[in-house]
């Protein structure tokens, strides 16, 4: 897919998000990289790699305590990782929603365990 395509679709994501968080949004950027870190083991036991798609950089608003940062929160969304893993361009666009929901599940303060159990 092209860049702009999929910066398109990133910008759609954002849009669904209710205007009640919107408004929340301070200080925050979003950017696409090509190419993601390192694949990293999943664990000892595990032979398969853990692929980053996406990636939320800063403090999440619940733990800020008024507290105010000099620089932006960070969530980075991973291109070549979310072209692998989807098997069509329906099937990307979705990934790319629910990577771009999860990174800003992370800004608003909530964890793995949480977001999975929400489907993100």
């Amino acid at each position: 897919m092209e860049k702009e395509e999929f910066e398109k679709i990133v910008v759609e994501a954002i849009e669904t998000v209710p205007e009640k968080f919107k408004k929340k949004f301070k200080n925050i950027s979003i950017v696409i990289e090509d190419k993601s870190m390192s694949h990293l083991p999943v664990d000892d036991k595990s032979p398969g790699q853990k692929v980053t798609l996406g990636l939320y950089q800063g403090l999440p608003l619940t733990k800020r305590a008024g507290r105010r940062s000099l620089f932006p929160d960070k969530i980075t969304i991973y291109k070549k990782s979310l072209e692998t893993i989807s098997k069509n361009e329906e099937d990307l666009k979705k990934n790319i929603k629910r990577v771009v929901l999860h990174e800003l599940g992370h800004y608003f303060g909530l964890d793995e365990k949480k977001l999975r159990s929400l489907g993100y």
